[in-house]
């Protein structure tokens, strides 16, 4: 079967009351708190940790990672399947007081923020 590649995604950005709650919880690359390895470097960008066909289901805060854009964010695209737990649980411990947060995770997965990471 011939596979044609992947078209580069466009990208999806998170609307800016999004940007700014996030940063509350997370004021830099949050790489080294989930045990990526390596030093930061780069700018700071904002990552959606789980990719979702579900319409409004990708940019929401507790999808969303800070990471630096030339150590932690290609390392995260390039191993997703090992980092995205790793992210998603310093999400959940950053992000776990804050009730907006709790419900959004029961709204958009069903369940408390520290038991979807």
């Amino acid at each position: 079967m011939k596979r044609t590649p992947m078209k580069r995604s466009r990208g999806t950005s998170f609307p800016a009351a999004v940007v700014n709650h996030v940063r509350e919880h997370q004021d830099g690359c949050i790489g080294p708190m989930a045990g990526m390895p390596g030093d930061c470097s780069g700018g700071i960008q904002n990552d959606h940790v789980r990719a979702s066909g579900g319409f409004g289901m990708k940019s929401i805060a507790v999808n969303c990672a800070r990471l630096c854009g030339l150590t932690h964010h290609p390392m995260k695209t390039e191993h997703g399947t090992t980092y995205r737990p790793l992210l998603l649980a310093a999400i959940a411990r950053l992000h776990g007081e804050c009730a907006r947060c709790q419900r959004e995770a029961i709204v958009t997965y069903g369940a408390p923020l520290e038991t979807v990471a």
